[in-house]
């Protein structure tokens, strides 16, 4: 009897020990070592890729618009995360293995890997066309015509929209993909011509680069409008100084960047890559440098 007693008191003694040795695992109490945990977390996911990258379209020359004949055309991949930002060749444009020139404006194939949408300028080898081109290779093929000289196609993904800007002025146009066909989306801009679509949130944002309107003597004019078209709602500036002009004089790329934090980037025809993390007018600060490149005409983001 004794034996039993003893035996059913040190059964009872290991059942408490172990609960005992349970409870800190399941009573999970919050130190200074765990927020660190929790931190350290945090700053790792912060520094995953961004889920989009984002290509350019450069051009093999300097020009105003529309687009002198002649420019072979090429997409490069840039990395606005790194420090200086990379920039690498990807291909270049072909038809049948006939280089295109003067290709205008770049933009997503929403949902199909590896392939994006060009339009082509007035003086282009294949002239007011619609192409669909592969990244990785520059096969390009025509899709339809449209029905005004385009350049700087943006998609606008919550509406299934497609515009741009008619080559060499400040009207923006709605394009109908695949058809081509184009139609207003906003009145004639406040300046003789845009040089770069892109965009912002829920709203397109086009950029003046030569034009002084919103904060003389600073350049770089920016008007802003409504997904669903009609005259621009808000006017900000790139204030780009004097000293820097070739940043953002004659044709330009310009791309909102919300993954990296370069906020505002703005790719020159003279090869100069800026950007600015504000463009409220007038008020501080102004573009910054970021690469000397090849002359960028546009942009364009691929999920």
């Amino acid at each position: 009897m004794k034996k039993l007693q003893l035996s059913s008191l040190v059964f009872v003694s290991m059942l408490l020990l172990l609960n005992s040795c349970q409870k800190p695992d399941q009573e999970i109490v919050p130190t200074k070592e765990s927020e660190v945990g929790v931190s350290n977390k945090t700053a790792k996911q912060s520094l995953l890729p961004c889920p989009q990258q984002v290509f350019a379209l450069v051009l093999g020359g300097n020009g105003g618009s529309p687009i002198p004949a002649g420019y072979l055309s090429y997409i490069c991949k840039v990395d606005l995360c790194t420090n200086p930002v990379g920039f690498s060749f990807i291909s270049q444009l072909k038809i049948n293995n006939v280089a295109v020139t003067d290709v205008t404006g770049i933009c997503d194939n929403p949902g199909i890997v590896d392939f994006g949408y060009a339009v082509t300028g007035i003086n282009s080898n294949f002239p007011k066309k619609l192409l669909r081109f592969q990244i990785s290779t520059g096969i390009s093929n025509i899709v339809n015509a449209t029905t005004d000289a385009l350049q700087d196609i943006e998609y606008y993904p919550p509406t299934n929209l497609y515009v741009a800007i008619k080559e060499g002025t400040s009207q923006l146009m709605k394009v109908a993909v695949p058809s081509g066909i184009c139609t207003a989306f906003s009145p004639v801009g406040p300046t003789s011509q845009y040089n770069g679509l892109t965009v912002v949130g829920n709203k397109l944002q086009a950029i003046s680069g030569n034009t002084t309107l919103i904060c003389n003597p600073t350049s770089g004019d920016i008007f802003e409008y409504p997904a669903t078209g009609g005259n621009y709602t808000g006017k900000y500036s790139y204030k780009n100084l004097a000293a820097n002009s070739p940043w953002t004089m004659k044709e330009l790329g310009f791309y909102f960047d919300d993954c990296c934090q370069k906020r505002w980037v703005v790719g020159s025809s003279n090869g100069f890559l800026s950007h600015n993390l504000n463009i409220t007018p007038c008020i501080l600060p102004n573009p910054n440098f970021l690469i000397n490149t090849k002359p960028i005409y546009d942009f364009m983001s691929k999920k």
